[in-house]
């Protein structure tokens, strides 16, 4: 098999290429059943909605769920702060190489220079880029593992247990049932939703995460009033005491481990806007501009939040409570409201982290689809208006195209994985979800990134193609690679209790199960990717060829900034032959 490299050569043609013949071009490609074809959005997204694509996405139940497992993993104030403080860092580290990688690559030969122009699909571009060789290795495993996992059933699973409530080893089957039908729901609406109106979606996701924040910062002013007086349950001068703050912490390292672990996932999402770089207007301005607006604001409402529950909630209260949010407003409001309005804060994280993810996760199927890895290609590569556009004669009102196909596939494996998982309780399912999609999808993939730029720094030219300061992208890389390598080998150390005793992270599931699990499906991606390089070369038609993926952008000027106006990709098996590169165009300024 062979594929085109990734550097297409592109010059402007401006006299011979006029916006009808581009048209015309677009209509015929998207006839054509071995063309993928997709066209940029009349109504890019603007600075505000991608600081919330990235907000929606960090901002989870992880805030409030997490600080538990953090205290006790070190049963001491102030390592826990220092835990969620090391989150921070790690996610400005993670900003600088995100920046740094969708700010620089994918390139063009344009006019006979090298020019970086922005693409859909985040870590599927960085990756690739990084690990060519094998082909077509990275994009299968990563492909794979994307589409089965990033599908929002572990955020829809929370939904449904919150809104049932009663959680517990001892409900019954049916409320479990019923919070897996809320679940099935609460995926669905979304993807519906982004299906019919791209505008409306991205509308109601902006909205979640005005609520979602203020719901935040509803907690430090609590500890301010709790501060003031205002209610007796001020343990800030135990809590935060240097001199006891640090004061009878553990010492096992499979303990800070989990902690870690948990801290590192309540940072997470924050790749938000690389998936979607090409929705975004004035992308080399306002993705920069957003991304770093969203990582700072998440920063300072985190550690605000925590410095919060330790003002309020005593060490003690802490380590002996279920849940430290639930606690925090137990001593504010009192018992009597505090469990609804914990579970409305939780409920409202999880619906909204599925409206945003849904979004940006169909743009990467879109991505994953245009690189042929996957049947049913042009299916799930293409936009499409959902009832046809026979009902809409009329232009001027006629629906923006979505990525249906995309948002299908989307739904179809949530609804697959809240199936899968039926054995287990709806909580135990959510965490055994996100373990593995944290780990394949998000800290196998950076911590690729991360040696992969620290490679680019020393070995390349990379310095001469990049915005970003050499010493800020070695020292991020640095601290990212240490983020992410942790977890890759931290999973297989065994918790254990004071006593040395092994326990079980997930009730009734063994404690090695999030790398076992992790590495069978890293196992299935390899699998894929030999049938898809090995196997379906010598069968049928296809025997001899071999398969070709030739990308056609066409580019525009936007206010002195070149963007990706649309892509024709052609997906064929031809004899084995050196291919002939396709040339792409850039239009006129718009």
């Amino acid at each position: 098999m062979a594929e085109l490299d990734d550097t297409q050569s592109v010059h402007s043609n401006n006299s011979s290429l006029c916006l009808g013949d581009d048209d015309r071009r677009y209509l015929e490609a998207l006839k054509d059943r071995d063309h993928v074809v997709t066209k940029n959005t009349k109504h890019p997204l603007g600075l505000f909605s991608v600081v919330a694509f990235i907000l929606q996405q960090v901002i989870g139940t992880g805030i409030f769920r997490t600080p538990w497992t953090a205290m006790h993993a070190t049963q001491s104030v102030g390592l826990t702060l220092l835990f969620w403080l090391f989150g921070a860092l790690t996610a400005v580290a993670g900003t600088v190489i995100y920046i740094d990688f969708g700010l620089t690559i994918p390139r063009h030969n344009i006019d006979g220079q090298e020019e970086p122009v922005v693409r859909n699909g985040g870590d599927l571009n960085y990756v690739n880029y990084l690990l060519k060789r094998p082909r077509f290795f990275v994009l299968s495993f990563y492909a794979i593992n994307y589409i089965f996992l990033a599908s929002s059933a572990a955020n829809a699973l929370s939904f449904g247990d919150d809104i049932i409530g009663d959680q517990g080893t001892d409900r019954g089957a049916l409320k479990d049932a019923a919070a897996r039908g809320l679940a099935i729901i609460a995926v669905t609406f979304p993807c519906f939703l982004h299906a019919f109106t791209r505008r409306g979606g991205i509308l109601l996701n902006n909205l979640f995460v005005v609520v979602k924040v203020a719901i935040l910062c509803t907690f430090p002013i609590m500890a301010i009033c709790v501060l003031a007086g205002v209610v007796d349950s001020n343990h800030a001068q135990e809590n935060l005491s240097l001199t006891s703050s640090f004061s009878d912490a553990r010492s096992d390292i499979d303990s800070y481990t989990q902690g870690i672990l948990a801290v590192l996932y309540a940072y997470s999402g924050y790749n938000q806007a690389n998936y979607v770089l090409c929705e975004i207007d004035r992308p080399r301005k306002n993705f920069k501009r957003g991304i770093i607006i969203a990582v700072g604001l998440i920063c300072v409402l985190y550690m605000l939040v925590n410095l919060s529950y330790m003002v309020v909630v005593g060490r003690e209260q802490q380590l002996n409570a279920s849940d430290i949010a639930l606690e925090f407003l137990n001593n504010v409001i009192g018992r009597k409201h505090a469990q609804r309005l914990l579970a409305a804060f939780t409920t409202t994280s999880s619906l909204g982290n599925i409206v945003g993810m849904t979004f940006t996760a169909s743009k990467v199927k879109q991505e994953i689809a245009k690189e042929g890895v996957i049947p049913f290609a042009k299916f799930f590569g293409e936009n499409r208006t959902l009832f046809g556009r026979r009902r809409f004669q009329d232009k001027t009102h006629r629906p923006e195209p979505t990525p249906l196909g995309a948002l299908f596939l989307h739904w179809l494996f949530a609804v697959i994985l809240i199936l899968l998982t039926w054995p287990a309780k709806p909580a135990s399912a959510y965490r055994i979800l996100v373990n593995l999609y944290v780990y394949l999808t998000d800290v196998v993939p950076s911590f690729i990134m991360a040696i992969g730029m620290l490679y680019l720094r020393f070995f390349t030219q990379w310095s001469t193609k990049s915005l970003v300061p050499s010493w800020l992208s070695i020292l991020a890389a640095l601290v990212y690679a240490l983020a992410n390598g942790f977890p890759l080998v931290a999973v297989w150390i065994p918790p254990t209790h004071s006593s040395g005793d092994v326990y079980d992270l997930i009730p009734g599931f063994p404690w090695y199960m999030t790398g076992a699990l992790s590495w069978m499906l890293l196992g299935c991606g390899v699998l894929y990717w030999l049938c898809f390089r090995f196997v379906v070369p010598r069968v049928g038609a296809r025997k001899g060829k071999e398969f070709i993926v030739e990308r056609e952008p066409v580019f525009r000027m936007q206010d002195g900034e070149r963007v990706q106006w649309h892509e024709i990709v052609l997906h064929s098996w031809i004899v084995k032959s050196e291919p002939e590169k396709r040339q792409g165009y850039v239009l006129d300024d718009i």
